[in-house]
């Protein structure tokens, strides 16, 4: 009988040794596992993370681009060159100040040119049936924040098949924002619009037809005289 009670003994501690062993091993498993792991887990957490911010700040910045369309399609009455002024620095604000993807080196500066990272072109353009048959665009005036001159008056442009209405007037705005992921400011990327590449910049285009009043005139005012960036 007192056999049988010290070989249970023994099992037991047999067994207990083993569970420790399995214990600390499983321990050592799990911390080298997790060394590995946590890493790859931390890094596809910020990674999902930066491109949310990037999508919602795209998101952002076409809103105040096509905001510039909606200011003016909305109107009743003409608009004069200080006028847009007001309204492009308005929205550039709006872009700006709100903006998490900008490159420290973009600067805050909204000068005759537009930003680094903001720039655009605002056209109002009027259908014409051409003697050919054809649509096309003929330009009334445009104001310019893009490091150009505003096209003259009177030059025709083509314009999608949906705008080709005999007599319609809308608002063209087009021009290009800027993003960059958070890697940007570790400089892990190159992206800097200064620099007038390609990387991280969005090109948009967008039509606003006028909603309430047939025309929109851009017209001077004395000490408010048309310019290279605004000509009517």
């Amino acid at each position: 009988m007192m056999f049988l009670v010290r070989a249970a003994r023994r099992l037991v501690r047999r067994a207990d040794a083993r569970m420790r062993r399995f214990a600390a091993d499983a321990r050592a498993s799990v911390a080298v596992e997790m060394a590995f792991v946590l890493p790859i887990f931390a890094t596809m957490a910020f990674l999902t993370w930066d491109a949310g911010t990037v999508y919602t700040q795209y998101n952002r910045s076409t809103s105040n681009l096509y905001s510039l369309g909606d200011i003016i399609a909305t109107r009743t009455s003409d608009l004069t060159c200080d006028q847009l002024d007001s309204i492009a620095e308005l929205v550039y604000d709006s872009y700006a100040y709100g903006n998490w993807a900008r490159r420290t080196g973009s600067g805050m500066d909204f000068d005759r040119n537009g930003a680094l990272d903001f720039r655009f072109r605002i056209t109002m353009v009027r259908a014409e049936t051409r003697p050919n048959g054809s649509v096309r665009g003929l330009i009334e005036w445009e104001y310019v924040r893009a490091g150009r001159s505003a096209r003259d008056p009177g030059n025709y442009i083509r314009i999608p098949d949906e705008m080709q209405i005999d007599g319609m007037r809308f608002v063209i705005v087009d021009g290009f924002i800027f993003l960059a992921p958070t890697f940007n400011y570790l400089g892990i990327f190159d992206m800097d619009p200064d620099r007038g590449g390609s990387e991280g910049r969005f090109d948009l285009e967008q039509f606003f037809p006028l909603r309430f009043v047939p025309n929109i005139a851009l017209v001077e005012e004395p000490g408010d005289l048309f310019d290279d960036k605004c000509k009517g």
